[in-house]
């Protein structure tokens, strides 16, 4: 299990590097990054940022994109798999709760949820890299 955690923190790690810096992205939730605000919080509680990461495109439409291109991502509304996974909480697992409550908690449409798993993390990579530049803008 060590092993297996490790892999996908390291994964998720490289991943939320490289959404941050696409030109695409607009933010990436994820505590391993620098500018993460809960940072510092997160850190003194755990020994590493998770496998978990979600991120905005501000274009419903490029989020949906993504969702549906991704080759290596299985889309699924539940998390806790050596294999990559991707979801659209607002159009999933939070569909149910009412959409001005879930903007009002960070939860916009566009927002794309992501369980890294263990493949290869420059598939992984290039895999998100294709679905978002042959999205539409």
């Amino acid at each position: 299990m060590a092993l297996r955690i490790e892999k996908q923190q390291e994964n998720a790690q490289k991943i939320a590097e490289f959404l941050s810096s696409h030109p695409l992205v607009k933010k990436v939730n994820y505590a391993g990054l620098p500018d993460h605000p809960g940072r510092d919080l997160h850190y003194s509680q755990a020994k590493g940022a998770g496998s978990v990461l979600s991120f905005l495109t501000g274009s419903l439409a490029l989020s949906k994109h993504v969702v549906e291109t991704t080759k290596y991502f299985s889309i699924t509304v539940s998390f806790g798999s050596v294999k990559s996974l991707i979801s659209m909480p607002c159009f999933m697992s939070h569909a149910s709760i009412p959409s001005e409550v879930r903007e009002a908690r960070g939860l916009t449409e566009d927002l794309v949820r992501i369980s890294v798993g263990i493949e290869d993390v420059n598939d992984l990579i290039a895999d998100l890299d294709n679905a978002l530049r042959t999205g539409p803008i």
